[in-house]
């Protein structure tokens, strides 16, 4: 099972990513007539770091498969907190923070 979960790990993290583009360009669209702060272009940091998250899950559950031919330094913590951990949680805060920025006067609208 563990293989299984291994591979599709990472693919998760692609869909953050792609979701980052989609609200990068409706935001890029709704700057262009709002006239709001041109902070659209955070959203390639974001992705940049979720995308970092992603390759080391890749590459850290790579070697949790074949712990005997990866070196030491990828089955640390450590590493796993520096390369994935870090990078995600500044992405995913990052991109939540763009997108109330944007998107926020949506929950602040009155339904009534």
């Amino acid at each position: 099972m563990r293989v299984i979960t291994a591979t599709l790990g990472p693919f998760g993290l692609a869909a953050v990513v792609y979701l980052g583009l989609i609200f990068s360009r409706l935001s890029e669209r709704l700057n262009a007539v709002a006239k709001k702060g041109d902070h659209h272009r955070w959203f390639g940091l974001a992705n940049a770091l979720i995308g970092v998250a992603a390759l080391s899950q890749a590459v850290r559950n790579a070697a949790a498969l074949a712990p005997q031919h990866a070196p030491p330094a990828l089955l640390d913590p450590t590493f796993a907190l520096l390369t994935f951990h870090v990078p995600l949680a500044l992405g995913a805060t990052l991109d939540l923070a763009l997108v109330y920025y944007y998107w926020g006067w949506i929950l602040r609208e009155n339904p009534s």
